[in-house]
């Protein structure tokens, strides 16, 4: 039990599934395993790693993403000598370990395995601006709960000044977290100070200590998009999350003094929050989207987002968390402010060597020239171009067009897969296995085609600007996307809390920093639902007529008249729970069109009210029918009640 290293969870796995391919490479051999072992040679890793690499599908049958780097493969071969080591009680012998060295090249080289590090540009401060702008404005990705995309800004806005691991951040619960009030010691009004302790950080041979990073209030802020109190705040009040019950409202904190003779007034948060993720995912209720109670974000999925809205942007390249932490190593490294020593400890690194070798830019920052010919380095233009966002344009395609799309349909391979298909018997294993290649492979080809056009826009768009412009012409214009929802309410209010000007007294600035606050809180309530590539056409025939009178009827008024059952046999093809939930928002908010959209038939009704809401009820779970006003006692009593009111049959 004692012996051996003490590895995390997540190099244990490494481990074993390195283990689990070499179990299988020996089953290949029809050899043991341990035997293997006890007699390596340099012929047998040789044979091993070109077996791995020429493996096409995975466990259960799935395509496998492969090695595609060399240094991928040098990292694999670092773990089989941890297996080795835990297997055999040794490490390997060194002259295998050099000669090791020639395999992994020559591999390399028979695989095509790409030798260049993964390009580590940063993403500058106004570019993260930018990202945050983009990502509460919108409306081409959505996140099913407003508190949802107020949680994506917090947590870039807690990874950047850290310049911490994205799991970390994302595992972060309340106990974590710590707002105090605090004097200023130049003098000036107290500042909220937020103290974060990250302790899901990256272990190695044992938990690591663990770092407090202090983020103080910039009082007169120029922009409040880069302001993590705003938005941590606006969390902490719509939870109502603070241990004194009275302070409910941000306009309340202005009123707070510290006692003479002390430098901090703590805002303790309630004590039943203490194990709450503070980064929860949403999930699908009866009557619409909710914050989980505590099923964290994943560190993919924060991920995955932050690269879409990077997209949609308009950025050249694939934006990735790591280019914060890469600009937050970057910056510390040139400020006079932090030493060597300290830049080491924020970033978890045990020396120099790491921040050298993996986060030191390689589009060098340093106006090398100007400084050799003793001039005045132009440092602004040199960071702006080694930055992610140098080639940033709004014009640049983020999806495939419906042309574009269906062109995949006559690729070599479909058409291949699709003839193999049509000689399997339908309804069968081998055909739904056959199905679900073509529509992989489908999904595949799109990724490709995309990354494809994305990858030769900018070149090809130059090209058409220089001669635009020497014929006289001027730019083309980004194309209008119609494929996306207008704003809401509650989303222009956020902007507009957001990006108010600064104002130069203290007081506009108390109101303007609550302003933004009370913004967040509301917009957390808001309902988004799901992304939606194309809104689906309003049917003006499928809502019922009705006499012709003096003032126009709201298609929602008649959308509510549609789901009575006037009799035992009619069957209304609306959800009265959707359109319940649209007779509470405005009438302009653009989620309404959606949720009063009728189905084909009264089977597809049947089969979202099963799906979207009876599968998340429990017996005994309580609702209102919101369009009778009527309280279910539970969920027998809310099928009765759709069938013999609205005629939906469950």
């Amino acid at each position: 039990e004692f012996e051996g290293q003490d590895y995390s969870p997540s190099t244990t796995a490494l481990l074993d599934n390195v283990e689990e391919q070499w179990r299988l490479y020996c089953e290949v051999l029809n050899r043991d395993p341990q035997h293997c072992y006890e007699t390596l040679s340099i012929k047998l890793l040789y044979n091993f790693f070109d077996w791995y690499l020429s493996q096409k599908v995975g466990k259960d049958g799935r395509k496998r993403n492969g090695i595609k780097k060399k240094s991928s493969l040098g990292t694999y071969w670092k773990i089989f000598r941890l297996v080795f080591e835990r297997a055999m009680g040794e490490r390997i012998a060194s002259k295998l370990g050099r000669s090791m060295r020639k395999v992994i090249g020559r591999l390399a080289k028979k695989h095509g395995l790409n030798d260049q590090a993964r390009a580590n540009r940063i993403m500058t401060i106004d570019q993260l601006k930018q990202h945050i702008e983009e990502t509460l404005s919108t409306t081409r990705k959505m996140f099913e709960v407003g508190e949802v995309r107020i949680l994506a800004v917090l947590f870039v806005l807690l990874v950047a000044p850290a310049g911490a691991r994205r799991r970390a951040i994302a595992r972060l619960r309340f106990r974590d977290i710590r707002v105090v009030l605090a004097r200023d010691p130049e003098g000036g009004p107290h500042k909220l100070l937020i103290r974060f302790t990250p302790k899901f950080t990256k272990e190695y041979l044992g938990a690591k200590a663990q770092n407090t990073y202090p983020i103080p209030e910039t009082m007169f802020d120029p922009s409040l998009l880069l302001s993590p109190h705003v938005f941590l705040l606006g969390i902490l009040f719509r939870h109502q999350a603070f241990r004194a019950g009275s302070l409910t409202s941000p306009d309340q904190l202005k009123k707070l003094d510290i006692c003479p003779g002390e430098l901090e007034l703590p805002l303790p948060l309630r004590e039943d929050l203490n194990d709450t993720y503070i980064f929860r995912r949403a999930v699908l209720g009866t009557e619409g989207y909710v914050l989980s109670t505590n099923e964290p974000i994943s560190e993919a999925m924060m991920g995955a987002w932050f690269k879409r809205i990077g997209e949609l942007m308009g950025l050249e390249y694939s934006t990735i968390l790591y280019s914060l932490r890469y600009n937050a190593a970057n910056g510390f490294d040139q400020s006079a402010d932090v030493s060597e020593a300290l830049r080491n400890l924020v970033m978890g690194h045990a020396s120099s060597e790491p921040f050298r070798h993996h986060y030191l830019g390689r589009e060098i920052g340093a106006d090398l020239w100007g400084i050799l010919r003793g001039q005045r380095p132009q440092q602004a233009l040199i960071k702006q171009s080694g930055s992610i966002g140098h080639s940033i344009s709004k014009r640049r395609p983020t999806d495939l067009t419906q042309e574009q799309s269906a062109s995949i349909a006559t690729h070599p391979t479909i058409r291949r897969l699709k003839t193999a298909l049509r000689r399997l018997p339908p309804r069968s294993e081998a055909y739904r296995d056959a199905r679900r290649e073509i529509n992989n492979e489908k999904q595949r080809l799109r990724r490709e085609l995309k990354q494809s056009i994305i990858h030769e826009w900018t070149d090809n768009q130059a090209v058409d600007d220089i001669e635009r412009q020497l014929q006289g012409d001027s730019f083309t214009k980004p194309a209008v996307v119609d494929t996306c929802r207008p704003q809401g309410p509650a989303q222009k209010r956020l902007l507009a809390a957001l990006t108010a000007p600064l104002i130069a007294t203290l007081e506009d600035q108390f109101k303007r920093r609550d302003n933004a606050i009370d913004a967040v809180s509301a917009y957390c309530l808001v309902q988004e639902g799901c992304t939606t590539r194309r809104p689906r056409p309003q049917s003006k025939d499928s809502l019922p007529k009705t006499p012709s009178s003096g003032s126009e009827v709201s298609p929602l008024s008649l959308a509510i008249l549609s789901v009575y059952a006037r009799n035992k046999t009619e069957r209304p093809r609306r959800c009265f729970l959707c359109i319940g939930q649209a007779h509470c928002l405005l009438p302009d908010d653009p989620r309404v069109d959606d949720l009063i959209q009728e189905f084909y038939s009264s089977n597809g009704l049947t089969r979202h009210f099963k799906r979207k809401h009876l599968s998340k009820m429990q017996a005994d779970d309580k609702i209102e029918c919101t369009v009778c006003k009527m309280p279910l006692a539970h969920r027998m009593h809310l099928q009765r009640h759709a069938f013999e009111i609205h005629g939906t049959v469950s």
